[in-house]
């Protein structure tokens, strides 16, 4: 396994299916994105996390800004319709962090895309993705884990509820 891998191409795409992969022991999912948005295309990164986790009982948590665009608006409801997730809104926001925690395994994805399609297929972006099997606090990836999903969890506190 590659603890931590540079990405720059369909990055969302191997996000999806990296979640797609581990859909049956995901516990918990992040996603924190500015914009959110997706085609209805067989490919687009969104509806394949909606796949994944549509009817399974997992924690997941959508951090993003007050939809602007209607393409935004109804990305947030095809999340809320399928996957029922927590949705905060953070009008300054710009992070974008993607995680993944299993049973066994936590990924976190730290870059440049949005999760929408043109930051998957048509945008130059950059992300660092960072894997690993341990919880120990001696693994640099466990620990910087951590320390994003503590983040995430902190953005909750300065985000309203949707």
């Amino acid at each position: 396994m590659n603890r931590i891998r540079l990405l720059t191409e369909s990055i969302l795409a191997n996000f999806a299916n990296a979640v797609f992969v581990h859909r049956d022991i995901i516990y918990r999912l992040w996603i924190v994105a500015p914009w959110v948005g997706y085609e209805q295309a067989r490919t687009d990164p969104i509806l394949q996390l909606v796949d994944a986790l549509r009817g399974k009982k997992k924690s997941v948590t959508i951090i993003t800004r007050p939809p602007a665009h209607t393409w935004h608006s109804e990305a947030i409801r095809l999340f809320q319709a399928n996957i029922k997730p927590v949705v905060y809104y953070c009008t300054d926001l710009h992070t974008k962090l993607y995680i993944m925690e299993c049973n066994g395994l936590r990924t976190a994805m730290l870059g440049s895309p949005n999760l929408t399609p043109r930051a998957n297929a048509l945008n130059r972006e950059i992300a660092v993705e960072f894997r690993t099997t341990s919880d120990s606090p001696k693994d640099d990836i466990a620990i910087l884990i951590n320390d994003l999903t503590q983040y995430a969890s902190e953005l909750r506190g300065i985000s309203r509820i949707a």
